[in-house]
């Protein structure tokens, strides 16, 4: 399963599209354009690509570009890396108005401004707003996984080609109490989470509801295999330290029949020694038991027919 692709579904189909909710539209293409957009400068011209890795998508960000621009909205495709991804792009003054409406690199007439976003990420960091740009963050940059029979462990990747607005998003995680690395590879930085908890919790986060619940029934899943191998484990263990406590009492019993001194002992302790033999993997409590007797007083007696065998073998010596 592409859990990736899975993720992106979900949190594009939470998006609301009711008129109420047109500021969080705007707000997810926000953090879309910032993470994935492309911004184009010649002279005074200006033009805007947003690059996706979904053909299924690209009608969905269309509608949405389109609420917020007069201009015409183009689907082009790339085929240059050997794959064709899908793309689409606004020119010119819409391009520019989407972008300076965005507080994102624009025109101010024949001055070009330089603005990073942060300042607006600043701005909604404790509003409810937030949730609809962390959306287009994580809908932008993540990488998903959870463990399956390719994978074992959990991972959420985010990456970013801006180091400081990565920053600005660790420290806003930090500040909601979840734990996130950042590794720097070539010109890109990647958030990453390899915690179960930190992820759904970033999930949760983004209002990714589906993917929440897909995590948590991953995670219960590999609990329950987890205490069924814990428990398996503490079977085995008892088991090899019973095994071994009886083959060192079979040894002994050994030794005493064929010295005929098993034939001289009492008859409780003969039993005892009989009952070993006939039950050789029995614990010592299931043994006590099949003898009618108590855990301690068997472990006297077996020690006794220890102790004679012993007595045996260094005569021999």
């Amino acid at each position: 399963m592409n859990f990736t692709l899975e993720l992106k579904n979900d949190l594009l189909r939470s998006i609301s599209q009711d008129p109420e909710a047109r500021q969080d539209r705007f707000a997810f293409l926000r953090a879309l354009i910032k993470m994935r957009g492309g911004i184009d400068v010649y002279k005074k011209s200006i033009s805007l690509t947003l690059e996706l890795d979904s053909y299924e998508d690209v009608s969905d960000i269309a509608a949405m570009l389109k609420e917020f621009t007069d201009g015409e909205t183009f689907f082009v495709v790339d085929g240059r890396k050997g794959e064709k991804t899908p793309k689409l792009q606004i020119k010119d003054r819409y391009a520019n108005d989407l972008l300076k409406a965005m507080s994102l690199s624009h025109f101010e007439g024949e001055k070009f401004v330089f603005d990073d976003g942060n300042r607006y990420l600043q701005s909604i960091l404790d509003k409810d707003e937030f949730q609809a740009y962390f959306k287009g963050i994580l809908y932008g940059g993540a990488k998903l996984q959870f463990p399956n029979a390719d994978y074992p462990n959990y991972c959420l990747q985010i990456f970013f080609s801006d180091v400081a607005f990565c920053e600005s998003i660790v420290k806003a995680l930090e500040k909601m109490g979840i734990s996130v690395k950042v590794y720097e590879r070539k010109s890109v930085n990647i958030l990453q989470s390899r915690s179960g908890n930190d992820i759904a919790d970033i999930l949760a986060l983004a209002g990714a509801v589906d993917s929440v619940l897909q995590l948590n029934n991953v995670m219960a899943e590999r609990e329950k295999e987890n205490d069924f191998n814990r428990q398996s484990n503490l079977y085995m263990a008892h088991y090899k330290k019973a095994v071994d406590s009886a083959q060192k009492y079979l040894q002994a019993i050994e030794v005493l029949q064929q010295s005929g001194e098993l034939d001289k002992v009492d008859d409780k302790l003969k039993a005892v020694a009989l009952a070993r033999v006939e039950n050789y993997d029995a614990s010592m409590q299931e043994l006590a038991d099949i003898l009618g007797t108590s855990k301690t007083s068997l472990s006297r007696y077996l020690n006794k027919l220890l102790d004679i065998a012993k007595r045996i073998e260094n005569g021999r010596k």
